[in-house]
C-alpha cells in the first residue's frame, strides 16, 4: 500500500524497554532511592565548561554551541571565549572558594598546553578535572573515522593526565558524539561520562570496554543555552535553578530518596561582570535553603553506585 518493501517496516530489535543494549529501561520513580551524606536530599553538582574554541572551528556537520560566529579570521568571537579563560573563570572561583564550594573543570584537553597558569590555577583551586575532548574544534560525531576518534580520545587524555594525574570522567565536546565515543572512552581508561542529557540520576552504560557511569548533565539548565543561545535574562537563569531544587526536593523527600542538581556554567558567558553578582546570589539562596550535599562528580558517584542493590 505505501510502496515501501515489506522489510522497511520490520524492527527486529523492538521489545519492552530500549532499542539498544547500552543501558536497560529505568522510570526514575521506581529506581531504588539513594541518600546523600548527612541525609540531604541534594546532591549540588557545579559544573565549569573550560573550553578551548580555535578561531578555524569547523562549520560541519554542525557548529558547537559558543562556536565562531562570524568568518575567519574572527577575533571578536575568539577574544570573547578567552575572556572566559583570562577572566571569567577567576570570578567563579573567588565566588566558589568564599562559600567553601569547589567545582568540576569541563577541560579542552589543549588548554594544558596554551594555559599552563590556569591550570596551575584549577589544581590550587582543587576543582576536579574532567576531559572535554581536545577542543571545540574536535567535534565527535559519525563521520568521524574510528582510528581519528581513538587518537583524538589518546591525545586529550595524555595532555590533561600528563597535568593533572588521573583524570577518570570525560565530556565530549558540545555534547557530541558518534554511535562508538563510549566504548572508545572507556578504552581509553575513562570511567565515567556526563554527555548524555536523558536523566536526573546517574546510571551504567554498557561498553565494549565495561561499565561506563553517567552523570546527568541537564543542557536545558546551561547558561550557554539560556543566556548565551536563547538570550534570556540572568534573572531567568537564576530563577530556573532555583525552581529545578524546589522541585527536586519535592521528589526527593516524597521517595525518601536524593537527587542531584547540577549548576552548569561557562567562564565567558557567567564570569561576565554584570552576571556575576547575580551567581553569587543564586549561591547564597541554594545554600540558605539547606539539604545541600556539595560534591565533585567522582564523589557523588561514589555514593549512588555504592548503594546500588547488588
Amino acid at each position: 500500500m505505501t510502496g515501501l518493501p515489506e522489510e522497511y517496516l520490520r524492527y527486529p530489535r523492538r521489545r519492552r524497554g530500549m532499542d539498544h543494549d547500552r543501558y536497560p529501561f529505568r522510570a526514575l520513580p521506581t529506581a531504588p532511592p539513594v541518600r546523600w551524606p548527612g541525609g540531604a536530599p541534594i546532591a549540588l553538582w557545579i559544573a565549569v565548561h573550560v573550553g578551548h574554541f580555535p578561531m578555524d572551528m569547523p562549520l560541519k556537520p554542525f557548529v558547537a554551541p559558543g562556536g565562531m560566529e562570524r568568518p575567519y579570521p574572527s577575533f571578536w568571537d575568539y577574544t570573547q571565549r578567552d575572556y572566559g579563560n583570562r577572566i571569567g573563570i577567576y570570578r567563579l572561583m573567588r565566588v566558589l572558594a568564599q562559600r567553601g564550594l569547589s567545582a568540576s573543570a569541563l577541560l579542552s584537553a589543549r588548554l594544558a598546553e596554551r594555559y599552563p597558569v590556569l591550570m596551575e590555577d584549577i589544581a590550587a583551586a582543587g576543582w576536579e578535572v574532567v576531559c572535554a575532548g581536545l577542543d571545540m574544534g574536535h567535534l565527535h560525531h559519525g563521520e568521524v573515522p574510528e582510528e581519528a576518534e581513538r587518537a583524538w580520545i589518546a591525545e586529550a587524555a595524555r595532555l590533561l593526565r600528563g597535568r593533572f594525574g588521573t583524570v577518570r570522567g570525560w565530556h565530549s565536546p558540545a555534547h557530541s558524539e558518534s554511535h562508538r565515543t563510549p566504548d572508545l572512552v572507556a578504552e581509553a581508561g575513562f570511567t565515567w561520562s556526563c554527555g548524555w542529557v536523558n536523566d536526573d540520576m546517574p546510571y551504567v552504560m554498557a561498553t565494549a570496554h565495561g561499565p561506563l557511569l553517567i552523570m546527568p548533565l541537564p543542557q536545558d539548565l546551561s547558561d550557554q543555552r539560556m543566556l548565551f543561545q536563547q538570550h534570556m535574562a540572568t534573572e531567568d537563569f537564576t530563577a530556573a535553578i532555583l525552581a529545578a531544587y524546589r522541585l527536586l526536593r519535592v521528589e526527593a523527600e516524597a521517595t525518601g530518596g536524593g537527587r542531584i542538581l547540577p549548576v552548569v556554567v561557562t567562564p565567558w558567558v557567567m564570569g561576565q561582570p554584570h552576571r556575576i553578582p547575580a551567581f553569587a546570589a543564586l549561591l547564597d539562596s541554594l545554600l540558605a535553603e539547606g539539604g545541600i550535599w556539595p560534591g565533585p562528580a567522582e564523589a557523588i558517584l561514589a555514593e549512588w553506585q555504592r548503594q546500588q542493590p547488588g
